[in-house]
């Protein structure tokens, strides 16, 4: 029988803040999560914590930017 242990480290922010990419993503793929948790060849220096105000005005661009997008569909 062959056994195997994995280790998972969990990203969870401060109450009332969010986690997020700390590089500059697509405002339509940016991640806003309350807990992330890192594949194995994922490091916690590619996520940041922001606040809850920083990821309000960030999930209303990208409620503007899905939408935009989706006009454009229908549009073609």
């Amino acid at each position: 029988m062959k056994q195997t242990t994995y280790t998972t480290r969990v990203l969870i922010p401060e109450l009332g803040n969010y986690i997020t990419q700390a590089e500059d993503v697509d405002i339509i793929h940016r991640v806003f999560s309350e807990k992330v948790f890192l594949a194995v060849n994922d490091s916690p220096s590619n996520w940041k914590e922001i606040t809850a105000d920083e990821a309000e005005i960030l999930m209303a661009a990208q409620k503007a930017a899905l939408e935009e997008e989706a006009n454009k569909d229908e549009a073609n």
